[in-house]
């Protein structure tokens, strides 16, 4: 999201805009006011965004936080663990060099430039004989994740993201743009990434749109119903054909004995509840594997029955 530094951000901002450009062409003390009232625009616009980064690295991990391998993808860094294997690693690590290459150099030592090389090819190589998700590279990270300046970088990438930009599409497709919204996208496109999270909330329009009763008053009840049809392709009543989920094998299916209870209209609490015949998609180390459901499912009820956040609709980013 750009921004000029000397005109006024006016998006979404109605009549409180049109009186800071009213102002801005008056007296001294007319500027003076328009500034406040600028500044005022700029937090209506922006304030949910921290919020939203903040929730997500809540379920992703902090500046610092370093994931080992787990999923086959490499290592996994930072606020939204960017991924080495599909390079948004490398676009990161990029972002912060650029930065502040000197800090950039320091932390990451003499081959600094290899790790930009290799993680901007989206490769799983070692770099000096080393893999990124084993010492002294696990401790590089975790200590450039300190730096203010790289979690200042952090926040802009996950902010100005293919994620965000997802997030916004799902507002438009269902129609629903309130904080609490939005953090719940956010968290999809994030988890699922954005093809994955954006065909569900396309799915579910289209079955509104077939019958126009099926939609339910409630904004909340809309995102419940994108949720759970988000966590519906992890979960099925029937033995699946093969045990293999996708063709890479790092997810499959799983008989469970119990899971956490449908999001439904007017039902945001999940409960943990006994099953028979379901299997679930799992990942992780095949010794504790967890499902991709049980996931979905507990993320999106912490979010639609968080009590901070607000159910106002909010003005997204162009």
């Amino acid at each position: 999201m750009t921004r000029s530094n000397s005109t006024p951000l006016l998006v979404g901002a109605g009549a409180l805009g049109l009186l800071v450009l009213a102002a801005a062409a008056s007296s001294p003390s007319a500027r003076r006011t328009a500034k406040k009232l600028e500044e005022k625009v700029e937090s209506l616009i922006t304030d949910w965004i921290p919020t939203l980064l903040r929730k997500t690295s809540e379920h992703e991990g902090q500046f610092w936080s370093v994931q080992a391998n787990l999923d086959g993808n490499g290592v996994s860094y930072g606020i939204l663990q960017w991924t080495q294997k599909s390079g948004s690693l490398g676009g990161l690590l990029r972002a912060m060099a650029a930065a502040d290459p000197i800090a950039f150099g320091r932390f990451f030592g003499a081959s600094w430039a290899r790790l930009l090389e290799v993680t901007g090819r989206a490769s799983l190589e070692a770099v000096d004989g080393v893999a990124l998700w084993s010492e002294p590279w696990v401790s590089r990270f975790a200590s450039a994740g300190r730096w203010p300046v790289f979690q200042q970088v952090q926040a802009r990438v996950a902010a100005e993201s293919e994620y965000m930009a997802g997030a916004v599409k799902i507002a438009g497709v269902l129609g629903v743009s309130t904080e609490r919204a939005m953090v719940l996208y956010y968290n999809r496109t994030v988890h699922q990434g954005v093809a994955g999270a954006l065909g569900p909330a396309e799915r579910l329009a289209g079955w509104y749109a077939d019958e126009s009763a099926r939609r339910p008053p409630n904004p909340n009840d809309v995102v419940a119903q994108y949720a759970w049809t988000c966590a519906a392709k992890f979960r099925r009543t029937s033995m699946p054909a093969t045990r293999d989920y996708n063709s890479s094998g790092n997810i499959w299916w799983s008989p469970v004995p119990s899971e956490w209870s449908e999001l439904g209209i007017g039902r945001y609490a999940v409960r943990r509840v006994n099953v028979s015949g379901v299997w679930h998609a799992v990942t992780g180390p095949p010794s504790k594997p967890w499902s991709l459901y049980d996931l979905i499912a507990k993320r999106s009820s912490d979010i639609l029955t968080d009590p901070t956040l607000r159910d106002a609709a909010v003005a997204l980013p162009t």
